[in-house]
């Protein structure tokens, strides 16, 4: 995770967020970056972008986020994690569906383990 401050923030933010994140996000890179230097970031290889608020999204972040097809988080962020962490959670569910009385329709000449 990369937290981006812009330049010109109060040291005291930088300094909360690295201790309030200490414990479960020791690895995280906290850095002070213009908007030009983020766009270029997210056109490159941003995934998903979280900013605290609407209106704290700078239009070139936005021009850059939608020409490479990445996602910006903008709502104001919930101080429930198991909420807030749904905007970063990749989801991935496979199914395969038999008839539960056994007509197998296409997919009765298919290969099975023998039943024990």
């Amino acid at each position: 995770m990369i937290a981006s401050f812009a330049p010109g923030c109060p040291p005291a933010w930088h300094d909360a967020l690295d201790q309030l994140t200490e414990a479960w996000a020791g690895g995280s890179e906290l850095l002070e970056q213009a908007d030009a230097t983020v766009a270029a970031a997210v056109a490159q290889h941003g995934d998903r972008i979280r900013f605290a608020a609407r209106d704290r999204v700078p239009m070139e972040i936005r021009r850059a986020a939608a020409a490479s097809g990445h996602w910006v988080a903008d709502v104001p962020v919930v101080g429930e994690g198991r909420v807030e962490l749904l905007w970063y959670l990749r989801e991935q569910s496979v199914s395969h569906d038999y008839h539960r009385y056994g007509n197998l329709g296409r997919r009765a000449a298919e290969s099975r383990r023998a039943v024990r």
